[in-house]
């Protein structure tokens, strides 16, 4: 068959894949659906894990070629990989890429699988994220088979925002449903987004309630200070501080407790679900944002800032701080930073005038403004989403 599994796939999937299924007590379920195929075809999966195209390559049948973020082409010996052994196709994060589209285009003229998170980035809360907008229009466009496919367990294996993984549990991959190039022909534009959203709808707290399979590890909730910046007791920013399994605010008396079923006690039982303390706080950011005028809603100590250079991106400080306001990002230098061929002790970006903000790894900030690119990193106990729900805020009262 045209699409059955090239030699560097099937190699992997024999070692890594089996190391993988072993190490995650991974099972695949549904994937009799998909045989026998030939010919191009669209995979979509929800996005909770950083090892997440490998968990669905692990069990699907054919090759899959996936489309990744471009800052991994950027990263030696995995650029190497995703070129020539993985055949990956790179897309720009947060941005309109039509080079990605003929990528795309080219490889299922070719007739091959390609596979995407439409979600576009992880989830960092376990529950499904909002799907890119030209996802149905590029399901319209291609017509072609389009398999979905649901990641049970990752998230508690590791939430994004933590650095270590849990001890048990298991990851299940799951195909839920076929679109037919027939089916996909006969919809109207709207009525593809809602199936892809109802295909590819995923929670993750939902999945747990009937699962109920513990996820244990002696510091639970180490580091999800970077998704809880604000407290629900006192509603300070940034002071949320995580021991173990355990959350407080050193502001006031609040405290949380995670478990190893990903459920939250906190001292005031308003929150069970992680979902639940992180749509409240949303919404407060966007209180905040309403009565805040131009005071500084909040500002961190960064240990990155990058800047475009000649070739590359080029890094001009190592200790500095950024604040927001409801309009602007200022950092600041403590001492007169070379940027761009000038002197400053300030850098000031109307948020307004950034195209794109997202979030890679090592909690890394990218963002895009009048065209280029700029990078910047909060100290690790520090949240870099609230500066992306920020500017998520000020985008949508700008539509």
């Amino acid at each position: 068959m045209r699409n059955a599994l090239t030699p560097a796939f099937r190699f992997l999937k024999l070692t890594y894949g089996t190391y993988l299924r072993h190490k995650y007590h991974m099972q695949g379920i549904g994937f009799e659906k998909v045989l026998p195929y030939d010919g191009p075809a669209i995979v979509f999966g929800n996005h909770t894990h950083t090892l997440d195209p490998f968990f669905i390559s692990a069990f699907y049948p054919y090759t899959i070629r996936w489309v990744a973020g471009s800052y991994l082409f950027k990263m030696k010996g995995v650029s190497f990989l995703l070129r020539h052994l993985v055949r990956a196709i790179p897309k720009i994060q947060g941005r309109s890429d039509l080079e990605t589209i003929r990528s795309i285009s080219a490889a299922l003229k070719d007739n091959d699988i390609v596979g995407l998170f439409p979600e576009g980035t992880r989830s960092w809360d376990g529950e499904m994220m909002d799907i890119t907008k030209a996802t149905a229009k590029l399901v319209r466009i291609f017509r072609v088979p389009v398999v979905f496919v649901h990641i049970e367990g990752g998230f508690l294996n590791k939430p994004r925002w933590s650095d270590k993984e849990r001890k048990g549990g298991s990851v299940t991959v799951r195909v839920v449903d076929i679109m037919t190039p027939e089916e996909i022909a006969s919809m109207s534009l709207p009525e593809i987004t809602a199936k892809v959203e109802k295909n590819l709808s995923f929670s993750t707290d939902s999945w747990e309630e009937a699962a109920k399979i513990p996820y244990r590890s002696d510091r639970l909730a180490e580091k999800a200070e970077r998704l809880f910046y604000i407290c629900p007791s006192c509603h300070s920013v940034s002071t949320i501080e995580s021991h173990g399994c355990n959350l407080s605010c050193r502001r006031c008396s609040f405290t949380a407790q995670l478990d190893e079923y990903g459920r939250l006690h906190t001292s005031d039982d308003r929150f069970t679900k992680l979902s639940e303390w992180h749509s409240w706080e949303t919404e407060e950011l966007e209180a905040m944002y309403d009565r805040s005028g131009n005071e500084a809603l909040f500002s961190d100590h960064c240990i990155l800032f990058q800047t475009p250079g000649k070739r590359k991106l080029e890094t001009v400080s190592t200790s500095f701080s950024v604040s927001a306001t409801s309009t602007e990002l200022v950092f600041s230098f403590p001492k007169r930073e070379n940027i761009r061929g000038v002197f400053t002790d300030t850098l000031r970006f109307p948020i307004s005038s950034i195209e794109s903000m997202v979030i890679n790894a090592k909690q890394t900030i990218e963002f895009y403004a009048d065209g280029k690119q700029y990078r910047f990193r909060v100290d690790e106990n520090r949240s870099p989403l609230k500066y992306q729900e920020l500017w998520q805020i000020v985008r949508e009262r700008s539509i």
